[in-house]
């Protein structure tokens, strides 16, 4: 039997966002759909993106710290992230990365 992937979502709350927990509950509900275990869950609140990762520095060693104390193997972001934003993150943090664009189209391919 395969084991499930171990994933952590993170979102980033800009300016105050109103949905932002509802788009977060939507996420995990997303990732249940995708049989996956989610494990933990991290959230910055800022008033711009980071161009090149996304996240700020600080908050990408957290994640960092919580993939590895969860044993944990990829990361969904809450948001649409730049092909280079994506390389950035997969590069850092040393594991497959996606956003919840492509979580959707997997359970879509997956139903297909």
């Amino acid at each position: 039997m395969e084991q499930k992937q171990k994933a952590i979502l993170v979102g980033v709350q800009l300016n105050n966002q109103q949905d932002f927990t509802d788009s977060m509950e939507e996420l995990f509900n997303l990732a249940n759909a995708c049989d996956l275990e989610v494990v933990g869950e991290k959230i910055q609140k800022l008033n711009g993106l980071n161009i090149s990762y996304y996240l700020g520095k600080g908050k990408i060693q957290e994640v960092l710290a919580l993939l590895a104390e969860k044993n944990a193997n990829l990361v969904i972001f809450n948001d649409e992230l730049s092909p280079s934003q994506i390389r950035n993150l997969e590069e850092i943090l040393e594991c497959r990365v996606i956003d919840r664009t492509v979580l959707i189209l997997d359970i879509f391919a997956r139903r297909g």
